[in-house]
């Protein structure tokens, strides 16, 4: 690929598996209107310096040792503007489709064909993808401190056009202001890119990918809140009487135990000697204790909003900024809060006081910490009036990220969740992905957007942390789920390799459900591949490598509503042309015989599950297809 300079300050990048031509940098409304615009080529690109009304912006066009870059200076001004665009309007030449990534959960992400229906909104980066499948990734690594968009929209003249935004939200500027640079990578197909960028951004935001997979139970799914200290001691005398017993690391503690949102420390009556004893009981049986709070949420019958009204975020006017108004909703889900307001924690006591919070948890006991509500975090500085100006809404969250991950320690599980992706690389160990999974097939809860961006996003599973899909549903009763398709659902979230949750009651279900269960425990992380990402496979292909034995785990999914009959090359799906194949389950292995490739008819939502490895053995009793070769076995066994 090479840089193309024009003396108007114009620039393209050419010979790339996509073109990028014409491009201009931009500010808030539009593309900028120089005064006067000077060109310094250079071997690998150049430098250009648009002299402006107010200030000035020097782009520099580079190359790395991965591929092309795009670096921005901003100068001469007391504040930066809404937002600024090194990267503006470049006409895509050779783009059939594109890779947009969601700003975090619930997307929307995916993959789309151009030019699309409607404007495209990427966070973080964007893979165009070429006609024969080739990718230019475009992604900035640095995400400390704006928020970070390519836009894709169709031109008047029918070309798509693309546009890389920073939101620097006004800020005060106190000499040069340096954006992060944007990166253009070339790879020959998206999995490759999307994953190599992927890399990039956590080796440049320090991602944490140590910690042992989860495998926990959460209270929310299944109760709500419906959860007490009685309900407590049910749960854990019925897991811990199971013989072997559920090999659960962690019982979460999820809405239900406070008596109004914002009010972390405090319980309802439900909860006779506090979460302290709540979590002595859990670690007495065996577990780790977790809890799910919302740091930015405050509910209108709280202690805090009562006592602290100072530390609630305002719109300029002075009233409460975009407070959530639950008028019909309390009563159908428990909630004890009709409005719900935003803490400003840009004010220091309220700031102090989430410290106070989370170092408290931490002491009485708990273990894993969920995180909810935390786009709360991310509101935009131009919007609001804070206690104290002057940062983006990035370095506002990225403040209280920190503080947390201080307080919990690092030997502490943190799990985002209704959380934007980008800020938290580096901090959390887990995020949920996807919205609620729900106990039908389809409506507004519904395992659907669950299925589109575990898929979407799984290119960064284990890279910039451990994805959550959402709670896997393995239980027989409450549930509108047929049996096809919870065994399809769960494979499929198991086979991932990220967070494994339930909230069911595993001491009650049928005894293949819980086998169920049992086959998702995780062993180490895995490195599960899409085969066919980005591309346009009606079914759903994952597969997993196991280190040992030698042996590959694929699961083929129809989540679609018609019948399907595909054929898979292994070689496609492996890389060995011919392997010993054995239909799998959490019931056992049988012989298919030695293959080439996998022939197969899936009805609508059924999954199709194999073993593969190149000797006639099959999988080693009681593996799981987590990986994990441990209390499934002496289950399968007995």
């Amino acid at each position: 690929m090479r840089w193309l300079i024009d003396d108007d300050g114009t620039f393209s990048l050419l010979d790339g598996p996509v073109s990028l031509r014409d491009a201009y940098p931009a500010m808030d409304g539009g593309s900028v209107r120089p005064l006067r615009v000077e060109v310094t080529q250079a071997a690998e690109g150049g430098v250009i310096r648009y002299t402006l009304a107010a200030g000035y912006l020097d782009v520099e066009l580079g190359r790395d040792d991965q591929g092309m870059t795009v670096a921005a200076r901003l100068g001469g001004r007391a504040a930066a503007p809404w937002r600024v665009a090194p990267l503006g309007e470049g006409t895509l030449e050779g783009a059939a489709r594109c890779i947009r990534q969601g700003q975090g959960w619930g997307g929307p992400s995916g993959t789309l064909d151009l030019p699309a229906s409607e404007r495209v909104e990427s966070y973080g980066l964007v893979g165009l993808l070429a006609e024969d499948g080739a990718a230019l990734v475009l992604a900035a690594h640095d995400a400390r401190h704006f928020v970070q968009m390519t836009v894709l929209a169709t031109g008047e003249l029918g070309a798509v056009q693309a546009t890389a935004w920073f939101r620097t939200e006004k800020i005060p500027l106190d000499g040069e202001l340096a954006l992060p640079v944007l990166h253009l990578r070339a790879a020959p197909d998206a999995w490759t890119g999307m994953q190599a960028a992927a890399r990039d951004i956590a080796r440049a935001m320090g991602a944490r990918t140590h910690q042992p997979i989860s495998y926990h139970w959460c209270s929310w799914y299944y109760l709500c809140q419906h959860i007490s200290a009685r309900v407590l001691d049910e749960y854990l005398a019925g897991f811990t009487a199971l013989t072997p017993p559920v090999p659960l690391q962690t019982v979460q503690l999820d809405v239900g135990y406070y008596p109004s949102s914002g009010d972390w420390l405090e319980t309802t009556e439900q909860w006779p000697g506090g979460l302290q004893a709540a979590f002595a009981r859990i670690a007495a049986a065996g577990y780790r204790p977790g809890i799910w709070l919302a740091p930015f949420m405050v509910g209108n019958h709280s202690r805090l909003f009562r006592e602290h009204p100072e530390w609630i975020l305002r719109n300029p006017d002075g009233a409460p900024y975009g407070v959530w108004k639950i008028y019909n909703e309390p009563k159908l889900w428990g909630y004890p809060d009709e409005e719900f307001y935003t803490l400003d924690v840009s004010h220091p006591e309220a700031f102090a006081y989430l410290r106070t919070v989370f170092r408290t948890l931490r002491g009485w006991g708990a273990g894993l910490f969920k995180t909810d509500f935390m786009y709360w975090g991310l509101t935009d500085s131009t919007l609001v009036r804070r206690h104290t100006p002057g940062k983006t809404s990035v370095e506002y969250l990225r403040d209280v990220l920190a503080m947390i991950r201080e307080e919990i320690g690092e030997e502490s599980f943190w799990l985002g969740c209704i959380a934007p992706f980008f800020p938290f690389i580096g901090y959390a160990d887990a995020m949920r992905i996807g919205g609620d999974v729900g106990a039908s097939w389809a409506g507004e809860i519904s395992p659907q957007n669950m299925l589109r961006e575990s898929e979407a996003d799984q290119y960064f599973n284990n890279i910039w942390w451990q994805n959550d899909p959402d709670a896997t549903l393995v239980r027989d009763r409450h549930v509108h789920l047929t049996p096809t398709e919870v065994r399809s659902l769960a494979l499929w979230q198991g086979i991932l390799g990220g967070v494994v949750c339930t909230s069911d009651p595993l001491h009650q279900v049928a005894p293949d459900r819980l086998a169920l269960w049992r086959f998702l425990e995780p062993g180490e992380p895995g490195s599960t591949v899409l085969p066919y990402y980005a591309t346009k496979e009606p079914l759903r292909v994952a597969v997993r490598r196991y280190r040992d034995p030698d042996a590959w785990a694929v699961l083929i999914f129809n989540a679609t509503e018609t019948p399907l009959t595909r054929c898979y090359p292994l070689s496609e799906l492996t890389g060995a042309t011919s392997l010993y194949a054995y239909s799998w389950g959490p019931d056992g292995a049988e012989p298919a015989g030695q293959l080439e490739s996998l022939l197969l008819t899936l009805p609508p939502h059924d999954a199709a599950l194999y073993y593969l490895t190149a000797t006639p053995t099959p999988p080693p009793p009681g593996l799981t297809l987590g990986g994990a070769v441990g209390t499934f076995a002496a289950y399968s066994s007995a």
